[in-house]
């Protein structure tokens, strides 16, 4: 994936729309992809540290979103 322009060459309510995006995303994908926690397949692994990478984002934004607990561990390793 291209970096593309980095963050600061956002306006701020492009940032914020971002952020306003990013935080409805973890938000309605949380219980899919703590539903398959447990899963060792290469899909949710995969689908597990994208949305793990996403939360990590956000906070580095300023925005804590809640992981659910069959993630936490998971979060805590990573």
């Amino acid at each position: 994936m291209d970096d593309g322009a980095p963050l600061h060459a956002l306006t701020a309510r492009e940032l914020q729309a971002l952020r306003g995006a990013a935080v409805w995303y973890a938000k309605y994908h949380a219980a899919t992809v703590a539903a398959h926690a447990a899963e060792k397949g290469a899909y949710a692994v995969a689908e597990r540290e994208e949305y793990l990478d996403l939360v990590t984002a956000l906070e580095t934004l300023g925005v804590r979103i809640r992981v659910p607990d069959a993630l936490v561990e998971m979060a805590s390793a990573a």
